[in-house]
Parts: structure tokens; C-alpha cells; sequence
């Protein structure tokens, strides 16, 4: 016996699956028929039993003793706590050439500082790398954050990196290598370097056409939008499968003239640049009231898209069982002072320390505070497990919700905060075909 998914939304005369997220458009009078049809399964395998598998395949119809809420419960926590892919977060500095108004990293009295993780923790980490991989982990991914982490290119990263690919290619273990910077200290040197450690994806952000780039991010009112522009440029075109995600950080007036940027890269170089919108958090929604759309957003979209570049908005995606790729389990962050924390997106203070670094390379977890991180499946709550979209959001992450049950925060659904509709996702999963 078959049932229907309880993941099926209709939008109009479109059939769309959140669990598959799949999406077919209908004539008028196929719509009619396919609700009868929905409605009454067994006629339909009878009279057309080829479509009728079709719609199983795509999850439209399911077994009936399947039940989806529990399937999605168990594979988020066979995720986050099997998945045995390494991913580190590591922080050279939490120092920064900038100042940008935004920045969710705060480290009283000290962010400004010129301090560096030391020889004694950058030794540990080693240690730590060397044994997770003869640990039997079946990759291992160092995502650089901070702070700016290229202040400290030679001194932290490089002898890190080196020593990660060595052993990576010693023990035939994949190696992911990644940053996230403002790009500003790129040079000749660090590009070469790169490509010996196999450092090839970059995360950095544009602030707006030139002018709002460089009133954000400037040095005694110097700004550097065109040594910035200049710089994801060359990575296009000297590192060897580069991919950069350009962050364009947008506030109420950045996105009305941020195609102007668009000119600025040369079109060989638009396949390698991911394009990312992301709302800066302290400013408030822009969207119609009425269609719950971004207009200008929408627009903008369009605007890269059609110049070559690959274009995303964080709202709607699938997400592969899990809310972030810091639920796992396997995802740790270490400071520059060796401190080890879960989430790279929120202040270093002590109270969220999950545990620390031993000489020998020991991790030591404090069991505590990882039973209130993972003791409970972030989305286990009637209003995400009532949700039709719940395969695509997977409810607050493992960090917002360890905040939330220490009344730090009030649970916040992210789709609320999203200034494209979910119709307007559903349609340009049709589009797109």
C-alpha cells in the first residue's frame, strides 16, 4: 500500500516535494487529474502504472509504512554523529586590518591587538591532525576563519596546511583547504603558496560598488575595493581549480547599485565565482509586504546570473540531513589561544568553550556541554516537525539551539528571515528545467 508524502505542497499547478526537492508544472486540466489521482493511488497505479512510479521515484508517493518524520529524525543524527569527514575551523588571529561595523567577532580589549595562535598551540594542532588521521577519519577539511587569518599566512597557516597535505597524502585521505578572508593581503608569494597546499577556495566578501565597499572597509580612510577585486582576479586565474565565493554583504542601499561591480571581472574568470547574498544581520528586512519578495534582491540575482556567474541566496536549499555544516559532530573550531569552541559565528567568550587541546594532540571534550549540544535533535519541536519545508531548513542549528536551552535566545525560525518567497523557490526549481 501507497500514501502520499506529507512533504507534497501545491503551489497553483505546480507539484513541488520538499523531501526530493523536486518540482513539476501542470497544465490545468493534468493538475485536475493528477489531484483525483493523489487522492485515489490505487486507481492511479491501475490505469497508469509508469507515471505512477515516477511519482514514487519522486518521493511524491511513498510506502505507507514509511514514516518521514522518523526518517528524518534518525538520518540527522546518523549525520551529524557518523559522519566521519573532519572538518576544523581554524583561527590564526581574531586581529583584523578592518573594522567593518558588522562584525559578529568581539574579543574585549584584545581584537585589535597584535596577537597570533603561538609555536605551542600551532604544534598542538599538529599533533591533533596526526591523530584524527591515523584515527581513521575519511577526510580531513581546514577551513581558515579569524579575525583576518592572512596576517599570519607564513607564521600559522603554511606550516599548518603543509603539514596537513603531507600527512593527507601519506595516508590517501582527501584534503579540503579553505579560507574565509577579506582578500587584502594577497600577494605573489601567498598565491604561489597556495597551490602547494592546495588551498583553493575563498570566501570574500564585497561591500557594494566601490564607493561602499571602501566606507566599510578602509585603513585610515584608505579603502581597497580595486586591490580587493584585483586579488579574487588573480586567484581565478593563478590557482589551480579555484573556486571563490564572492559574499556580496548587503544592507538597505548596497544592492540598488551592486551590478556596477559585475564589469570589473573579466568573463573567463565569472565560472570560478560563486556569488552569495547575505543580509547583514543587524539590519532588518526589505521585502513586499504583500508577495514577501525582495524585488531589488530578485533583481540583482538576475543581473550576475546573466553575466556567468553561479548565484545563491541562503533561504531555501537543501542541506543534506542537517541545518549547518558545523552540526556535526566531527566540526570543531579552535581559537588562536587553543580555547575549542563548536561555532565559528559567535563571540569567544569562556562560556562557550566545549573543551581543549592537550600537548599530545588530545581533543578533550567537556561530556557536559556535548549532551546539551547533542543530546536532543534541534528540530525535535511541534513547530518544525508540523513544517512542510522542515527537509529544507532542518530547524536551528546545533549552536542556536544549545543557546536557546540555556535561554540565551528565543527559538527563531530562518525561513521568517528570508526576503525571497518560498513560491518564488518553487517556480524557479520549474525554470530551471
Amino acid at each position: 500500500m501507497k500514501k502520499n508524502s506529507v512533504f507534497n505542497i501545491w503551489q497553483e499547478n505546480i507539484l513541488y516535494n520538499s523531501f526530493s526537492d523536486i518540482a513539476i508544472e501542470f497544465d490545468s486540466k493534468e493538475t485536475n487529474d493528477i489531484k483525483y489521482y493523489l487522492t485515489n493511488l490505487n486507481e492511479f497505479e491501475e490505469h497508469y502504472p509508469d507515471i505512477f512510479q515516477y511519482f514514487i521515484q519522486c518521493h511524491f508517493i511513498v510506502d505507507e509504512k514509511f514514516d518521514e518524520i522518523n526518517y528524518l529524525l534518525f538520518k540527522n543524527k546518523e549525520t551529524i554523529l557518523s559522519e566521519r569527514n573532519y572538518h576544523l575551523t581554524i583561527n590564526p588571529t581574531l586581529q583584523c586590518n578592518y573594522r567593518c561595523w558588522y562584525c559578529c567577532v568581539e574579543e574585549m580589549n584584545t581584537k585589535y591587538e597584535k596577537r597570533r595562535m603561538d609555536n605551542s598551540t600551532i604544534q598542538k594542532i599538529k599533533n591533533h591532525i596526526l591523530k584524527i588521521v591515523k584515527n581513521g577519519v575519511n577526510s580531513l577539511h581546514i577551513d581558515w576563519f579569524g579575525g583576518e587569518p592572512l596576517m599570519y599566512f607564513n607564521e600559522v597557516i603554511l606550516p599548518i596546511s603543509t603539514h596537513a597535505i603531507e600527512l593527507c597524502k601519506r595516508h590517501r585521505l582527501p584534503f579540503i583547504n579553505q579560507i574565509t578572508t577579506n582578500g587584502y593581503y594577497f600577494n605573489e608569494e601567498i598565491i604561489k603558496a597556495c597551490n602547494t597546499i592546495n588551498l583553493n577556495k575563498f570566501q570574500i566578501p564585497i561591500d557594494g560598488n566601490e564607493t561602499r565597499h571602501n566606507m566599510v572597509k578602509n585603513i585610515k580612510g584608505e579603502g581597497h575595493f580595486k586591490k580587493i577585486i584585483d586579488n579574487v582576479n588573480y586567484i581565478c586565474e593563478s590557482i589551480e581549480n579555484s573556486m571563490v565565493v564572492l559574499r556580496i554583504n548587503y544592507d538597505t542601499d548596497t544592492l540598488s547599485d551592486i551590478s556596477e561591480i559585475i564589469d570589473f571581472f573579466p568573463v573567463k574568470n565569472r565560472k570560478s565565482i560563486f556569488v552569495d547574498f547575505q543580509r547583514i544581520w543587524q539590519v532588518g528586512l526589505s521585502k513586499d509586504p504583500i508577495s514577501g519578495e525582495n524585488e531589488t534582491l530578485l533583481q540583482r540575482k538576475r543581473d550576475f546570473e546573466e553575466a556567468g556567474f553561479q548565484v545563491e541566496y541562503f533561504a531555501y536549499r537543501h542541506r543534506g540531513f542537517s541545518a549547518c555544516y558545523s552540526d556535526n559532530y566531527y566540526h570543531r573550531v579552535i581559537n588562536y589561544d587553543g580555547k575549542i569552541y563548536k561555532c565559528a559565528a559567535r563571540d569567544y567568550d569562556d562560556s562557550l568553550v566545549i573543551g581543549r587541546l592537550c600537548s599530545d594532540g588530545d581533543l578533550i571534550l567537556d561530556d557536559n556541554v556535548m549532551s546539551t549540544y547533542f543530546g536532543k535533535t534541534t528540530f525535535d519541536n511541534e513547530k518544525c516537525l508540523n513544517c512542510k519545508i522542515l527537509p529544507l531548513c532542518y530547524g536551528p542549528c546545533v549552536q542556536h539551539h544549545y543557546e536557546i536551552q540555556k535561554g540565551k535566545h528565543d527559538f527563531v525560525c530562518r525561513n521568517d528571515y528570508s526576503e525571497i518567497s518560498f513560491q518564488r523557490y518553487i517556480r524557479s526549481k520549474v525554470a530551471k528545467k
